[in-house]
């Protein structure tokens, strides 16, 4: 019974009683005055059965505090819709007084899209299917399940909104109906391709994030909170982190998750689905600094705890499966993708050759600056004068509004065994120039080490190095790469900033692994325009358009070709030096060996040889010793008063030769 019922039937039987009462008063003012005893049990009965219905009340809403009126609310998924489903169903997966178990489902009679909606709209379905033989070790699962929230997935595709999945129980194999359904025709078919040629998407499988817990800090006086320890510590705000508030951070948690890269490069051979098995690694660990660090550790006693440790995904061989469905076949969509491919569109091309080929530097760097030169309108300068102006231009106005603008951007990296150049430009215009210019002077294959990387077809839709401040900019490292990559401290966390770090690693892999340029796209090998002003900050040095003219600075200087004749020449006078040379080596060797064939045969040089040996040998002074016996065998009285004491005798002893001398 609900409280608006218990209220009106309390009013009802007020009324019922008064109004009984009014007609007992009119009964006994009629009846004789031998009745008014009765009246008085009446009465009696009256407030007993008063009394009973208090109580009862009371009972009631004290049941009512307990049982108090709640919400029950249930998720439908519409999501499958889209996929083609017809029929959802959910249950309720909320706890209820009155509800024990609670499924609703919802059917429809034909699919939300139609046949011709799907071939425009062109529905993209990705499935996350399970994760299988996630790692036991160093936590085992029965401590995750008790430390950490349900296993989910996290990912994003593109621009669209993070999608993440729906919490499951702990354990080796974990499998998940995840469904998400992204329209590909509501997309540029440009950024599109460009998307699936690029890096993979990073899905990320959360198995040990910890249990969000409400830590309750009470409002403290200064001096007893323990941060108030470190206000005054120079590691509470790096030097090279002070754009950030070190107290944002304190009470948000770090947990580490795994990885799976996931590419959809295969959709744009015209495939309509993709069954994937991607292995899953672990994630970057958190960077942190000093002053955070000893902020966590002298707060996480009492505040929170620490992060779980990582899981061994590699050594437990874990892997994640998708599947991946297409309505539409991209190859089918290949005339509409390459209309709009056409005008403002970025190609790359990548050079990499040895130090020694100056002859191809010097050409190089006079078409780059040609081109840009005409792009600016300074064509009609010298040469000279154009690279000096255009090392001292600087990039104001962004060159990504002005995509029309046809330079070539990029870096050139300089180590002492290799030139690096990584330009980017107009796909059709200049950089296609800038190709056909170098297939006229392929070097020789004498001149060491030589590869491009480019591909007409991989085009994008945006520029790369446009915050570099320079159209070209020069890099000059003070040690090769492969020197640089080998010394131990690069490798401990903190030592070196973390874009500086993978700059390095990027740049090896480039020069000395990759041979296809769609292999550094998809592998996200490409550094950005901040790795490389950090890398020339850290390891770089100062350099100028003269340097870049001074071969002595860029490989060993160029020699001319010798004729025959100082070839002969050349070999007569080194032959006649080693002739010489021979001859006054074995002159002495002689008169060496005649020496000591002498010394030795003489037995008087042996003697005084000897003698005068000894004489060398410092004679060491004789010094008196005294020694004394106990005078009981095997008893030593060291530590006695008695006139047996070792010491005291053996002081007496000393005193009567120190006697003797005087």
């Amino acid at each position: 019974m609900t409280e608006s019922n218990i209220a009106r039937t309390s009013i009802i039987e007020e009324a019922w009683d008064q109004e009984h009462l009014v007609r007992k008063q009119e009964t006994a003012e009629r009846l004789p005055k031998s009745l008014s005893v009765r009246r008085k049990d009446f009465n009696t009965r009256r407030k007993s059965h008063k009394r009973r219905q208090s109580r009862a009340e009371e009972t009631d809403s004290s049941l009512g505090s307990h049982w108090k009126q709640d919400i029950f609310s249930i998720q439908l998924p519409v999501m499958p819709l889209l996929a083609g489903w017809q029929t959802v169903t959910s249950r309720g997966n909320e706890k209820s007084v009155r509800i024990l178990d609670c499924y609703l489902t919802l059917q429809t009679e034909v699919p939300i899209m139609n046949e011709e909606q799907r071939q425009e709209l062109n529905p993209l379905i990705i499935k996350i299917k399970c994760a299988s033989c996630l790692p036991s070790q160093p936590v085992p699962i029965d401590e995750l399940e008790r430390l950490c929230s349900p296993v989910y997935c996290r990912y994003q595709f593109y621009k669209t909104p993070v999608h993440e999945t729906e919490g499951q129980p702990h354990g080796t194999h974990v499998h998940f109906q995840d469904i998400n359904v992204i329209l590909l025709g509501a997309l540029s078919p440009s950024d599109l391709r460009e998307y699936l040629e690029g890096p993979p998407m990073v899905v990320e499988v959360h198995d040990r994030d910890l249990k969000s817990e409400e830590y309750s800090r009470k409002p403290t006086l200064f001096g007893e909170d323990p941060l108030d320890a470190c206000l005054n510590l120079q590691a509470l705000i790096s030097p090279k982190q002070t754009g950030h508030n070190p107290f944002e951070s304190y009470n948000k948690k770090w947990n580490p998750y795994g990885v799976a890269r996931v590419s959809f490069a295969d959709l744009l051979l015209g495939h309509t689905y993709l069954n994937l098995f991607v292995p899953i690694h672990n994630c970057e660990a958190k960077p942190m600094s000093h002053g955070q660090d000893s902020r966590n550790r002298a707060s996480r006693g009492h505040l929170q705890p620490g992060p779980m440790p990582m899981g061994n995904y590699l050594d437990a061989n874990s892997l994640l499966k998708l599947r991946v469905d297409l309505a539409v076949p991209l190859r089918l969509r290949a005339e509409v993708l390459d209309q709009d491919l056409i005008g403002t569109q970025f190609g790359l091309i990548i050079f990499v050759f040895d130090s020694k080929n100056i002859s191809l530097l010097h050409s190089l760097l006079q078409d780059i600056t040609m081109i840009n030169a005409k792009a600016l309108d300074l064509d009609s300068y010298s040469l000279r004068s154009i690279q000096q102006i255009l090392s001292a231009f600087k990039v104001r106005v962004k060159i990504e509004d002005q995509k029309d603008l046809d330079v070539l951007t990029g870096f050139h990296l300089l180590d002492g065994k290799f030139h690096l150049f990584i330009l980017e430009g107009v796909a059709d215009q200049a950089l296609r120039q800038l190709w056909e210019r170098h297939q006229s002077r392929m070097p020789a294959p004498e001149h060491g080490k030589y590869k491009v990387l480019y591909n007409s077809q991989l085009l994008f839709r945006h520029r790369l190095y446009t915050d570099l401040e320079t159209i070209l900019y020069h890099v000059l490292l003070f040690k090769p790469l492969a020197s640089l990559l080998k010394h131990p401290q690069l490798y401990i966390r903190n030592a070196v900033p973390p874009d500086a770090f993978q700059a390095l690693v990027r740049l090896h892999y480039i020069c000395h692994h990759s041979t296809k340029l769609k292999d550094v796209v998809t592998r996200d090998l490409l550094p950005s325009s901040a790795m490389i002003k950090c890398l020339s900050q850290e390891f770089g040095m100062p350099i100028s358009q003269e340097d870049l003219s001074d071969e002595t600075l860029l490989a060993l200087p160029r020699q001319t070709a010798p004729s025959l004749e100082d070839l002969r020449s050349q070999k007569l006078r080194l032959s006649s030096e080693i002739q010489s040379h021979q001859e006054k080596y074995l002159q002495w060797r002689h008169s060496m060996l005649q020496k000591n064939r002498e010394h030795k045969n003489s037995m008087i040089q042996k003697n005084i040889t000897e003698a005068y040996q000894v004489n060398k040998k410092s004679l060491k002074p004789v010094v008196k010793v005294i020694r004394m016996s106990a005078p009981v065998k095997d008893a030593v009285y060291n530590y006695s008063i008695q006139t047996l004491n070792s010491t005291e005798l053996a002081k007496r002893e000393l005193h009567r030769e120190m006697a003797k001398t005087e």
